[in-house]
């Protein structure tokens, strides 16, 4: 599968600051590489993403350690899929893990099956994920967790669109928002299974937006600011209108997925990853008619 071909290796020694304290790995346009946050407190160190098996997050606990000196590090992750939360296991005993309640529940019921369902993405996603384990959370909080690393204030605030359990990490004083794949610069937004909703990601990009974040963090692509968000909460809406109004008229959903993916490529012909605009169609018409969810082969 030619979109993930390339090795999905962290590169540390491409960090860089972006706010005093505030440093990101860049994911280098990578389709299984996250961007990576490091915060550093005068009291922690605070990592966003393990990246994707044993040795990129062993890369990424390396670099934080390095960072941190001997100040304690604690491991968050935006979500549970493999390219952002399946590193952690290269942190086990050496950190804190911690994610809000639902992504550990949702962990603990696909994990398994996102293992082999990424195993089978191609040789690179393979060799990646080779002895790679599924690693729980060490604490969990519900809804929101304040952290203070000494310094620097962070906001951890569940939310959900993108799966159930996704999160958002809020730097207030920095107005840094690290946004998971909520938000992806110019990629189409993956509703993959039936946990993922279009209208609870347009209501949770409308709370992102009322953070006011000057810096936006993707899950994937360049950094900017607000505007990514809205970028991504206009197409979620032009989608759901687009399937609404032609099941409104009638149509089948064979011709749905026809016609309603054609316009859609049309009028965002520069954005990339294609081909998560049919699971797109399908998620929003199963969660227009009430009906279960059939998803195209990926």
């Amino acid at each position: 599968m030619s979109q993930f071909n390339r090795p999905p290796l962290v590169r540390p020694d491409l960090a860089r600051e972006i706010a005093p304290g505030v440093l990101v790995l860049p994911d280098q346009h990578i389709n299984l590489v996250p961007n990576i946050g490091i915060v550093v407190g005068t009291d922690a160190v605070l990592v966003v993403e393990s990246g994707m098996g044993r040795a990129n997050g062993e890369l990424v606990r390396n670099f934080a350690r390095e960072v941190a000196r001997s100040k304690p590090v604690v491991l968050t992750t935006t979500h549970f899929h493999p390219e952002h939360a399946f590193g952690a296991q290269a942190f086990r005993g050496s950190a804190t893990i911690l994610t809000n309640t639902t992504q550990a529940d949702e962990l603990r019921d696909k994990g398994g099956f996102f293992l082999t369902l990424f195993r089978d993405l191609g040789s690179e996603a393979r060799a990646a994920l080779e002895g790679t384990e599924v690693v729980m959370p060490d604490e969990t909080y519900e809804g929101e967790r304040t952290i203070d690393l000494g310094g620097k204030q962070v906001i951890l605030r569940e939310l959900a669109g993108h799966t159930r359990g996704d999160q958002i990490v809020f730097l207030p004083q920095e107005r840094v928002l690290f946004t998971g794949d909520l938000v992806e610069n110019r990629l189409f937004p993956i509703l993959f299974d039936q946990d993922a909703s279009a209208r609870r990601w347009i209501e949770t990009l409308a709370h992102v937006m009322d953070l006011s974040p000057a810096t936006v963090v993707p899950g994937h692509g360049e950094m900017g600011t607000v505007e990514l968000v809205q970028e991504v909460q206009d197409l979620l809406i032009f989608i759901r209108e687009e399937v609404n109004r032609r099941i409104k008229e009638g149509q089948p959903l064979e011709l749905i997925d026809q016609e309603a993916a054609r316009i859609v490529k049309e009028r965002y012909q520069e954005w990339g990853n294609d081909l998560w605009i049919p699971f797109a169609i399908r998620s929003i018409y199963a969660e227009l008619t009430g009906t279960p969810l059939i998803l195209p082969a990926l």
